[in-house]
This record gives C-alpha cells, structure tokens and sequence, in this order.
C-alpha cells in the first residue's frame, strides 16, 4: 500500500515540475525587449535649388567674355541722352518768327557750275585709275560688221580629227526661221569623187534643213570635187 502511494506521490511530482517547465518556457518566448525601441526614422527631405550671392568676379568676368557684338548698345558704349521735355507746340519757341523777305536778304550762295565731260573716256583720262588694267577695252573702237552667211562648214579627217577645209557658205539659204541646230555627216570620197550620198549623222531639229544641205553639200557646194580621196566628217552650224 506504501508502495502504491509513493509512486502516485512520484507522479504527481513529475507532473507539477513539467508544468513549471512548460511555463517558464512560455514566459520566456512573451518576454519584452531587452533595448529600447527606436522611432523609425522619417524620410530624408528633397534637395533645393536655391539662388546664391552674385560673385562680383565672375560678374565682370562674364561682362569682359561677352559674345555680343560692339556695335550693339551696351551698358558699356552708350547711354540714353536726358533730353529737355518740352511743351506741345514748343519745338520753334527759340525761333523769332519772320513773314517776310527782302530781295537783299536772299544771300543764297550756288557753288559754281561743274563741267561735266561729253563721254565717259574723257571722265576715265582725266581721272586715271592705279590699276593700269582697268580701262582696257574702253575705247571708242567700232567693230566692223560682219558679212552675212547662210551657213559654216568644217570638214575633218575621220581618222584623224584633222581639219582640211574651214569656209563659210554665204550662198546657203536653209528653209525656216534660222532657229536650227548644227548638223553632221559622214563622206567617202574616191578618185572619182564622191561615194553616195552624204550619211547624217546628227540631226538640226528640223527636217527640210537636214535635206536641204544633204543636197546642198552634194550639188552645190560639190564635196568630193574639193577632197582627196578618204573618210571625212562635215559640221555644218549657222
């Protein structure tokens, strides 16, 4: 029966000394801090722009860099003119008025008449000019009129771009207005004369002028009679 007792007893021991336990633990995990709390910190403020002092250095420095131009009115070059303010109407009050004039009071001095010279040659000696080359060319030297002609022919060596016959043809007379271009053609010329017809081979912008002197230079003018024998190229221009 004794035994019985002391091991309930035991039990009940070991029961109340778990609950300590148990509670000492909970006690221990709702413990308050050890340090003191700290207030969070409030946010730190946005920079500002502030305008500081003018530096007079920099102030006279930037005035002595100064891009703008001299001719401009500065602060530097040029002040405002204090003018009297006068009444309206008081603009000729320091003038006497006078409403009348004498014959002998008209002194009016003319400087004397200036003579001017006939012709702009006369002008240019009388004044001559340090460049020396400045008058060339101003003479009264009339260029003679040239002759009229209907066309000009050149005629070239097709092998060699030798010009054998330079001459204007004051006898042609091309149909149209005279608003044609220069054309060209091809010849062979043999012994006997020449080989075909003449080959165009750039055109004037109209078609009669080309024909006329495909003919011209054929019949008229008698190309193959005046060349050797050979392959030649004809510019004909007005």
């Amino acid at each position: 029966m004794r035994e019985a007792d002391r091991t309930q007893k035991m039990a009940w021991l070991l029961a109340a000394a778990s609950g300590i336990v148990a509670l000492v633990v909970v006690i221990m995990l709702f413990r308050s801090p050890s340090g003191p709390v700290q207030a969070p910190s409030s946010a730190p403020g946005r920079p500002s722009v502030g305008v500081a002092s003018a530096d007079p250095v920099l102030s006279e420095e930037a005035a002595l860099f100064d891009r703008t131009p001299l001719f401009l009115p500065t602060e530097w070059n040029s002040t405002e003119k204090e003018l009297p303010r006068q009444e309206p109407g008081g603009e000729f009050i320091g003038f006497p008025d006078k409403m009348t004039f004498t014959d002998n009071e008209l002194n009016i001095i003319l400087p004397s008449p200036i003579k001017v010279p006939g012709r702009l040659v006369d002008e240019l000696a009388s004044n001559p000019s340090p460049d020396l080359l400045l008058g060339v060319g101003r003479t009264e030297y009339i260029p003679p009129a040239l002759a009229s002609r209907g066309a000009y022919v050149e005629i070239m060596a097709a092998g060699t771009g030798r010009k054998v016959l330079v001459q204007a043809l004051p006898d042609a007379q091309p149909p149209g207005d005279g608003t044609w271009q220069p054309l060209e053609f091809m010849v062979a010329v043999d012994a006997a004369g020449l080989v075909g017809s003449p080959v165009l081979t750039v055109r004037s912008g109209a078609e009669e002028v080309d024909v006329y002197f495909r003919k011209y230079l054929a019949e008229s003018f008698r190309v193959g009679d005046r060349l050797e024998p050979g392959f030649y190229r004809i510019s004909v221009g007005p």
